[in-house]
């Protein structure tokens, strides 16, 4: 019962327990022996006195038994008197005969008179190694139990005393000692279940105790530290990874020179415009450019120039889009463009003539201006067909029928 009373306390508690009973116990074995030698004892002594004055009674009244004078005999035994727990006590002759008494004379009729509240002490009466009386004496055990009582008293205060001083003693090992360890456990337990590893243990006390949660704030530190450190290297390792990631996707739809949507990118979007279309009943514009005689920029001004001019083309034609419309380069000098038309307003061969007069303005090349014309074809959804791969066909093929026909103008394919 005590083991699972201490099993299911916390370590606080088990230690003021511990302690109150170990103290009790100890204390409880060492009265219990101290009890019974202090009782054996007081009834020794007090048999031993009653003894003593027997003695003395026997040696003054054995001359009155032998001379038969009652008189003396019963004025001796009236001095015990001095004594209360005498309760009677009487002088007999060789043969057994009353000779004299004091007290209540009924004892002498008790057949038992030793137990717990009376004993009887006899001395033989001699004369010359002739036995020629005894002397009886019955005593209370009065004075024995009022000496008995007092040391139960005693005992009994001595125990309140050293239960009052266990439990204050225990109280203050409790927090001298198991005080820091459950507060030493408390945030170990909330380290595990938040994995906050700034938290320390503010106790601090002395000795191995101290020495103890000084290490483990210093573990809780390192292991604070490395964490920071750990999670710093994740998120650089992180943000080169979403860097490496967006340089990815940005090598694998945009052109690395123009910035612009490249052929995958460029198809990807048309079937999202067809899509869109075909849902909202509208049409998209799909266009197919290429420029005049690059090759002769190449040739003439340098592969520099040629880039340059490339990216000066780009910034024209995606001025001319608005936020649906799109435009890509799909290789060398060749680009296209998707134009949603919306309503009767989009007109395709407005918006043709417009991007042909884009062209007019002569280009800034290192300083030096440079006209370049452009060839483009033209197809529309669903006019000339449904099909992704339909649609670019027919753009192209008008692109080209543009070249035919003299460069620097558009061609609807029909």
């Amino acid at each position: 019962m005590i083991a699972k009373i201490i099993e299911r306390a916390s370590i606080a508690n088990r230690i003021v327990l511990l302690i109150v009973l170990v103290s009790m116990f100890s204390i409880l074995i060492a009265l219990a022996g101290l009890s019974a030698n202090e009782h054996h004892r007081t009834q020794q002594r007090v048999k031993n006195e009653l003894s003593v004055l027997s003695d003395v009674v026997a040696h003054n009244i054995t001359a009155a038994l032998v001379f038969n004078d009652q008189l003396a005999a019963a004025d001796l035994l009236q001095t015990l008197k001095v004594k209360a727990i005498i309760e009677y006590a009487k002088v007999d002759d060789a043969d057994g005969n009353l000779f004299a008494d004091f007290g209540d004379s009924g004892f002498a009729s008790r057949q038992e008179l030793s137990g717990d509240e009376f004993f009887t002490i006899e001395t033989q009466l001699f004369v010359e190694k002739n036995k020629v009386g005894y002397l009886t004496l019955i005593a209370n055990n009065k004075e024995l139990t009022e000496a008995i009582q007092l040391y139960y008293l005693i005992v009994f205060s001595v125990i309140l005393i050293s239960f009052v001083f266990s439990t204050l003693l225990s109280i203050w090992i409790q927090r001298r000692f198991a005080t820091p360890l459950i507060n030493l456990a408390n945030v170990a337990k909330k380290i595990a279940t938040t994995g906050d590893y700034a938290l320390q243990v503010e106790d601090r006390s002395s000795g191995e105790l101290g020495q103890l949660i000084e290490v483990f704030n210093s573990m809780v530190r390192k292991a604070d530290t490395r964490e920071q450190a750990l999670e710093a290297q994740v998120l650089e390792r992180t943000g080169e990874l979403e860097a490496l990631n967006r340089q990815l996707a940005q090598q694998a739809h945009y052109d690395s020179l123009t910035n612009l949507p490249n052929r995958s990118l460029y198809e990807d979007r048309l079937k999202q415009s067809i899509a869109y279309a075909a849902r909202e009943g509208t049409k998209v514009a799909l266009m197919f450019i290429d420029l005049d005689k690059f090759k002769d920029v190449n040739d003439t001004w340098g592969h520099a120039a040629g880039d340059a001019l490339l990216c000066q083309v780009s910034r024209r034609l995606e001025q001319q889009c608005r936020q649906m419309d799109s435009v890509a380069r799909i290789g060398g000098d060749e680009f296209t463009m998707l134009f949603m038309l919306n309503d009767e307003s989009d007109d395709v061969d407005e918006i043709s003539r417009r991007i042909i007069d884009l062209f007019q303005l002569p280009f800034d090349i290192f300083d030096q201006p440079l006209v370049v014309t452009m060839s483009v074809g033209v197809a529309v959804y669903p006019t000339h067909g449904y099909d992704f791969d339909v649609l670019k066909a027919k753009a192209d093929k008008a692109m080209y029928q543009a070249k035919v026909s003299g460069r620097n103008q558009f061609c609807i394919y029909h």
